[in-house]
């Protein structure tokens, strides 16, 4: 596991008006990209050893990444009515009309506000992969709630 992410998780490149969702450090895994059949906006990097390493996002589903504040790019862990976690991005706060996985991948969801999936409003994550960054920076945040609770309480 590492210690130490020294790129952002979700970016927007002005000058190429493209967003990238980092699932994992891309250098470490080998990856195949792959459209989403549904929006061809949205473009997965699949790994050979882990499900997914990222996703490229273009047109109008990139540039909500740009309006998103850099405090609102990152996962939130949250619970469903079972009490499983999953990882949720949120781009806008609309109702879901359409969730779509792609093929094999169906612990990663994307989520539409229409019905033809043009307009991406959010992911969701079903997966506890220790490859993925934001468990990764979860982990770290609870380790340090831990520290912190101990040191109070001098243990």
């Amino acid at each position: 596991m590492t210690n130490n992410i020294n790129f952002e998780q979700i970016t927007y490149s002005d000058e190429t008006e493209t967003g990238y969702i980092y699932f994992t450090e891309p250098e470490k895994f080998e990856y195949y990209s792959e459209l989403l059949p549904e929006n061809q906006e949205i473009i997965i990097d699949l790994g050979k050893e882990v499900p997914v390493v990222g996703i490229e996002l273009d047109g109008k589903s990139a540039k909500k990444i740009a309006k998103l504040p850099i405090e609102q790019r990152s996962f939130i862990k949250k619970s469903d009515n079972d009490g499983h976690d999953y990882y949720s991005l949120s781009f806008e706060d609309k109702p879901v009309k359409q969730s779509i996985s792609y093929e094999r991948i169906v612990e990663v969801k994307f989520l539409f506000a229409d019905d033809e999936c043009l307009d991406l409003i959010g992911i969701e994550v079903y997966s506890d992969n220790p490859d993925y960054i934001f468990i990764q920076q979860k982990e770290r945040e609870s380790k340090g709630m831990l520290k912190k609770i101990l040191g109070r309480f001098g243990k």
